[in-house]
């Protein structure tokens, strides 16, 4: 499958532009095909431009408050936390995090360029191009390349006669936005040093971090008003180089020193690629048999491919899944280097990112841009999650004294530089969304069962298990002698015909704590401590049961007082089924609860379907297709499965192969790494002790093959091929995830019925090594259509 796309579709703005990133760095590239502009950004250079208040103090209002929840009254919940903000000194609108920044920009005006003839990525490289046209018939390109886990740029330019390329590097970046969401111009706060030279560095200088960048390879560089220029000349047949070093350091730091060479063997710099970012991307690879066509005096652009996916032709509709896998995957692992992928990766072209381009805690980074990270093939990479999360333990038990005067330890819906949980209003009241901890530790779970390193769970995270455990004891009250989160907020939804989202008693709150049951036990396990199983699993127990609604569906609020509202974007109360799914979902005590679910899936596809456009349509939110997908995929419903992953590949990627927030609208990176975990989990699911094959395989799939998928038990599926009559698997496990096997083997069955020389069990398995073994299924109704019962 080739992993270089091209695209005719130009770049005005850098949300359409080309990505390079080696995790820590984003670069950008963008603009018209004279005037070409790399925009850099870093991991680490949030703009300190909000406030950063601790969080607010509700105890003199939570007695009220959850009085006026228990009896139903949201109305007077919202005006008792608007009193109690106010008491607080809190401001009447949102507090937003503090964004992430622009370090530099370089622009590069071509001499003579009459027009730019396509742009370029290579997705196993790293590598991002624009090919242009001079005024002479001949070719000139500019490449990008980010070395993995570096913090420089180089930059080429590339030229069949010879040209002038006149530079100019600045701080840059736009103030216009894809999304007003009331944040302030960053860029206010940021002031900006410039020194010529030999080498230029532009110094991003906020009250924190200061962000250098110097670009080496050109010079001398002259000093203007708002920017450095400089000139390079390109011989005929040749190719000229800059080189962008990146550094972020806390202020009053050590200033760094221009290290590396000042040119370089591109073809070195490419194999460099191929060994780091190449080896990660090609760690699971998707082929559907989409057909290629016949042959053309080109390869179709990214245009051409998904206008005749959107025309209904079926093998261009396998092949843009393909390609949405495949780019999905290379982007959302370019954005994550030390921490996880913001909101928009690690890029940046504007002061006023949609919000904050922060990390959303109550679904975008766990359902959206780090969701593909384990079960394909990348594990290692989600160890970023860790990063960010353990270093504002403090801050997470200062939030729970404050808003639930309670024990231990509550984390915020978004976090950027902190870890403060104030991001509060009535109409948003995400202080009283407790979830996040117990899914943080889903996911660490999920790390270590799929990869074995105990050394994950190490004091930090040890003090975060036994935060969220104390927490959920002493925040929540006892209501007919079962445990609720009082007050409650299922994101971001509020119950048809109540006055506000304040509630009590969500589904989400009781998933998730019961899910972080199990998942502490593995992290126990891993440990060697059982300290806490029995209060892990007393509390479990204390939790109410779930509920069927009214109207068929799960119910989003298990307190019978809140109704339901499917016209919303979130899916929260399908988090049952997102992971492991839960043990009140399985086997024959399951069934409700299962068609209820599914009642879900079909509520919400039928919720989109009938306005399938941007906002004010209803396609927005990329993550809440994920939510349903994957609750489809465990449900073994393929053709809902498929609906969602199509919509999310036909509808939110752009010709540049980067994805939207919104069908076609703001710049965004969860289709990135939501897309790719869906489809992983309509091909393989998991649990400690079995393995489920194709559990959700549409009948648009007849035929293809997966590698490098990740199972729970340590478990690599090095390839998973599957035809009408049949599949083969490939597994083995990881020695050192030995520790987690109870049982030798793994107990393997698949989403239909088979037959396999093996012996079959009577529950439809089949006992299999996992030492590089490879095993046949044939299917026992080959007519039949795949997908669980």
């Amino acid at each position: 499958m080739t992993r270089v796309f091209r695209t005719r579709t130009p770049a005005p703005t850098w949300e359409h532009g080309l990505l390079a990133g080696s995790g820590r760095l984003g670069a950008v590239l963008h603009g018209p095909a004279q005037r070409q502009v790399i925009t850099l950004s870093h991991e680490r250079f949030f703009v300190p431009v909000n406030p950063r208040p601790r969080a607010p103090d509700l105890r003199p209002v939570l007695d009220d408050l959850r009085r006026a929840v228990l009896t139903g009254d949201a109305d007077h919940a919202g005006d008792l936390l608007t009193e109690g903000l106010a008491a607080d000194g809190y401001p009447d609108g949102l507090i937003w995090t503090d964004p992430l920044g622009i370090c530099a920009t370089l622009t590069l005006a071509v001499a003579g360029v009459t027009q730019e003839l396509s742009r370029s990525t290579d997705l196993s490289l790293g590598e991002v191009a624009v090919d242009l046209r001079d005024g002479r018939d001949g070719r000139c390109a500019v490449r990008v390349i980010t070395p993995r886990d570096d913090e420089t740029a180089w930059v080429a330019i590339e030229s069949d006669h010879e040209v002038v390329v006149d530079l100019a590097l600045s701080l840059g970046g736009a103030l216009d936005t894809a999304l007003d969401t009331g944040g302030a111009d960053s860029s206010a706060a940021v002031a900006v040093t410039l020194v010529g030279g030999r080498d230029g560095r532009v110094e991003a200088v906020t009250s924190e971090a200061i962000a250098t960048v110097t670009a080496r390879g050109a010079g001398p560089w002259e000093h203007g008003a708002q920017s450095l220029t400089s000139r390079l000349v390109v011989p005929a047949g040749g190719r000229r180089t800059v080189r962008l070093e990146v550094a972020v350091r806390t202020s009053g730091g050590t200033p760094p020193s221009p290290t590396g060479p000042t040119d370089v063997d591109w073809t070195q710099l490419r194999r460099g690629q191929a060994a780091t970012h190449g080896r990660l991307v090609a760690a699971s690879t998707l082929d559907l048999r989409a057909p290629r066509g016949r042959s053309t005096s080109h390869d179709p652009t990214t245009e051409e491919v998904w206008a005749a996916a959107r025309a209904g032709d079926a093998g261009a509709r396998l092949r843009v899944v393909e390609i949405a896998y495949l780019s999905g995957r290379a982007h959302a692992i370019a954005a994550t280097g030390d921490l996880p992928p913001t909101l928009q990766g690690v890029w940046q072209g504007t002061w006023r990112p949609a919000w904050s381009a922060d990390y959303t805690l109550n679904g975008n980074l766990q359902n959206g841009g780090m969701a593909g990270l384990v079960p394909t093939g990348t594990p290692e990479l989600a160890r970023s999650l860790l990063t960010l999360v353990l270093a504002h333990l403090d801050d997470y038990r200062e939030n729970a004294r404050r808003v639930f005067g309670a024990d231990g330890m509550l984390l915020p819906s978004r976090m950027s530089t902190h870890g403060r949980a104030n991001h509060v209003h009535a109409a948003y009241p995400h202080v009283f969304w407790t979830g996040c901890g117990g899914w943080v530790l889903r996911l660490a779970a999920d790390l270590v069962s799929t990869t074995g390193d105990r050394t994950l769970v190490d004091d930090r995270l040890w003090s975060l298990v036994e935060g969220v455990l104390r927490f959920a004891e002493t925040a929540t009250v006892l209501v007919d002698g079962r445990r609720h989160v009082v007050p409650a907020y299922s994101p971001e939804n509020t119950p048809s015909g109540a006055g506000g989202p304040i509630t009590s008693g969500t589904t989400m709150d009781v998933a998730i704590l019961r899910d972080a049951a199990r998942a502490s036990a593995v992290l126990a396990s891993a440990r060697g401590d059982h300290s806490l199983d029995a209060r892990w699993s007393a509390l479990a127990a204390s939790l109410p049961s779930f509920r069927v609604a009214a109207d068929g569906t799960l119910a989003e609020w298990i307190d019978e007082q809140w109704h339901e509202e499917p016209a919303h974007r979130h899916a929260s109360q399908l988090y049952p089924l997102w992971y492991e799914p839960d043990t009140a979902f399985v086997g024959a005590a399951g069934v409700t609860l299962r068609a209820a679910a599914l009642a879900t899936v079909h509520a919400k596809l039928a919720w989109r379907a009938a306005d399938p456009t941007p906002p004010p349509g209803r396609m927005e939110m990329a993550f809440g297709l994920v939510q349903v997908g994957l609750a489809a995929a465990a449900l073994g419903d393929a053709e809902a499965a498929l609906q969602c992953v199509e919509w999310l590949a036909v509808d939110h990627w752009r010709p540049a192969l980067t994805t939207t927030h919104d069908a076609g609208s703001i710049f965004n990176l969860d289709a990135s790494g939501g897309l790719p975990a869906l489809v992983a989990a309509m091909l393989l699911a998991s649990t400690a002790g079995t393995l489920t094959v194709l559990p959700a395989l549409p009948r648009a799939w007849p035929s293809g093959t997966v590698t490098g998928l990740r199972a729970r038990g340590g478990i690599v599926v090095d390839r998973l091929a599957w035809d009408p009559d049949g599949c083969t698997v490939t597994l083995r496990r990881l020695r050192e995830a030995a520790w987690l096997a109870p049982e030798p083997g793994v107990l393997l069955q698949a989403g239909r019925p088979f037959t396999t020389p093996g012996t079959v069990l009577p529950a439809g398995r089949v006992r299999v090594g996992v030492d590089a073994t490879t095993i046949r299924l044939q299917w026992a109704d080959p007519d039949e259509g795949s997908g669980l019962s």
